[in-house]
Order: C-alpha cells, then structure tokens, then sequence
C-alpha cells in the first residue's frame, strides 16, 4: 500500500507540476508529498527530480517511468470502479437458459428492462427443450435456467411456481361470450392442445375425463404460443398459460378464466455447486417481479 501511494505522489507531481497541486489532488499535505517522493526515489534509487528554485524538475528518468506509472494506476482505478459496478450490480455477464416459448413473451421485457440501467452487463440467452435447460444448468454451462416439471437433479437446485392457466380463443368464438368457461363447455369443441409427452396435456386429459365429456383433440403443438395463434385463428380453443397469452391478448385473441384450474409448472433451475452471483440475485429478484402477477398465490 506505501508503495502504491508513493506512486500515486509521483504521477500527481508529475502530471499537476508541482508538489503543492499535487498535495491538493490527493488531499494530503505538501510535506507528506515531499517525503512520499523522497521515499520512493530512496527505494528505487533512481533520481527522479531535480530540486531547483524551491521546485521539483522530473529528471529524464522521471519521464520514462511516468508511462508505466499512469498506465498502472489508471488501471487499478478501473479495477476498483469495476469492483463498485460488481458490487452494485452494474457490470457483469449472465447466461440464462429456457423454455424456446418463454424467450418470446415475459422474458425479453424483463431483460430489456433489467439492461437498461445496466450498459456494463451483457447476457446470453439460449432456448432448448426442459431436458436440455436441466443438463446445461447441471453442467454450470448456464447461470439460471427456467424449464417446466423439473423432476430433479443432484446438480440442480430449484424453485417452483404455480403459473395461472386461461382458456385462449378467438373474439369471434361463440364461447367468447361467456365470462367463465368451464370444462363442460368445452364438450367435443375442438382443441388446441400441448404435445402428449407433456405432463400440462395429461392434467387437461384428466379434467376432461373426470367431466365425463369428450376433448375433441384437433391440433397438438409443443409452445402455448402456438396454440394462442392457432386459436385467435379460429382454429380451436386453447389451455395455455397466462404469460404467454398476454402476449396476443387485444389481437384478435380473447382469454377466459377457465375452470376447473389447471396451473402449469414453472421451475428456475440453479447450479447447486455454482455460488449465485450479486447480478444474477439482483436479475431473479426483477424476474421474479415480472412473474408475480402470473402466478396463483399459495
């Protein structure tokens, strides 16, 4: 540290051209200065003013290694602003994993908003099936991840929120009328369903069964937003997630409470071995909030 301060008295001599500017620039006084430059011109025994007229002229040594000083210490003054920008969550890198349908609804307004007062933070973002979401976040390839039904992995840790369905359909829909829309409703209508190897198809599946009425399975897709555009087509009815149909909400698409409720599965997944960084906490906290009003309370 006496070194690096005596460094800093140099380049301020230097640079101000003088000791009492310098003593000024680093809120010292002007014999703590003097004895500073004394020190390191004894340490490094190398003359590097000559003291004429009660003043001090750098010598041409004192030139030659002013360079390297003022690159030195205007590289350590990076780091440190750096350092600050860490600590308040301003700089920084993130990479985050999800399900292909989230990167097109909530997911980019929150990322743009959380970047806006961030310009030091960058982000990757990749979209992969639950599965692959799973191993990367396993792997510590990815920093957060949001999949759906995680079913769990010694590598992961994970917490899981509850996201409000709706019946999706188009404006035009003789349904559309009704201010609640039940599964009896939806008796031989047809639908616009999740793929069968997901666990959301087979809760519908089950709901229809127990109602003893007949889903009427017309198109199968894998992404809620998918079936939102296929139903404000007028191709069918849909069961799908909030978030997402929020998205096509006022174009063309009509959204209903649906009943009886089905809430879809959302996991954010964390390398469990992976410590959380300051930035990545301050980014789930503005996720978080986005997500909230989507997500049925316990």
């Amino acid at each position: 540290m006496n070194r690096l301060r005596q460094l800093e008295a140099f380049r301020a001599v230097i640079i101000s051209g003088g000791v009492t500017p310098a003593a000024s620039m680093l809120s010292i006084s002007q014999p703590a200065v003097s004895r500073l430059i004394a020190s390191l011109e004894s340490a490094l025994q190398i003359p590097l003013f000559d003291r004429r007229q009660g003043r001090l002229h750098p010598t041409a040594e004192a030139d030659f290694l002013f360079a390297e000083v003022d690159r030195a210490i205007a590289n350590l003054e990076h780091i440190s602003q750096l350092a600050a920008d860490i600590r308040n969550q301003k700089a920084g890198h993130l990479r985050l994993a999800c399900l292909p349908g989230f990167a097109t609804s909530l997911l980019p307004r929150v990322v743009s908003e959380f970047l806006q007062s961030r310009p030091d933070v960058t982000m990757s973002i990749q979209t992969r099936s639950s599965d692959r979401v799973r191993e990367w976040i396993a792997a510590q390839q990815y920093d957060i991840g949001i999949a759906d039904e995680f079913e769990g992995h010694d590598a992961v840790n994970h917490e899981s929120y509850n996201i409000r369905t709706v019946c999706a359909l188009s404006s035009k829909h003789p349904l559309a009328r009704k201010p609640v829309i039940t599964v009896r409703d939806l008796d031989n209508i047809p639908m616009i369903i999740q793929d069968r190897e997901n666990r959301f198809y087979h809760a519908i599946k089950s709901a229809f069964d127990s109602a003893g009425v007949i889903l009427n399975q017309r198109v199968e897709v894998r992404q809620f937003a998918t079936a939102c555009i296929l139903a404000e087509q007028g191709t069918g009815v849909a069961i799908v997630s909030s978030i997402d149909a929020a998205e096509y909400v006022g174009k063309g698409l009509v959204t209903r409470p649906f009943e009886p409720e089905l809430p879809f599965r959302l996991d954010i997944l964390y390398p469990k071995y992976h410590p959380r960084s300051l930035l990545m906490q301050d980014f789930i906290r503005n996720f978080l909030k986005g997500l909230k009003p989507f997500i049925i309370p316990d």
